[in-house]
């Protein structure tokens, strides 16, 4: 798996499983981890349970950086964040609803690096 849900990763975003059991691409919303560090048996526990196998640098990076390691295998990450991670910080501190949908918009800008 050369891209993954490390902290920073940007991932499509679709469906959940019950309406969408295919894990079919739909819609264009995207998302940004941020995620949180993770122990070898919590890895150990999603890998048992979804069949992913992690490479000793997804270990690395998913217990010293962070990231969403249980989303590997469902959802496609396309790129990822190089710089300005303090912006992924603010962002998830914004203040949200009931939903989970930001008070205000949040609005951000992308520069694609090839």
């Amino acid at each position: 798996m050369e891209k993954y849900h490390k902290y920073g990763a940007l991932a499509a975003a679709r469906q959940g499983d019950q309406v969408n059991p295919e894990k079919a691409s739909s819609g264009s919303q995207f998302y940004i981890v941020q995620g949180q560090v993770t122990t070898f048996e919590t890895l150990d526990s999603f890998s048992s349970r979804t069949g992913v196998t992690y490479t000793n640098e997804q270990i690395e990076t998913y217990t010293t950086l962070g990231g969403t390691p249980h989303l590997d295998g469902g959802y496609t990450v396309f790129g990822e964040v190089i710089d300005g991670f303090e912006v992924i910080n603010k962002i998830a501190s914004v203040k949200t609803d009931k939903a989970n949908k930001p008070l205000e918009n949040v609005s951000m800008s992308i520069k694609i690096i090839e």
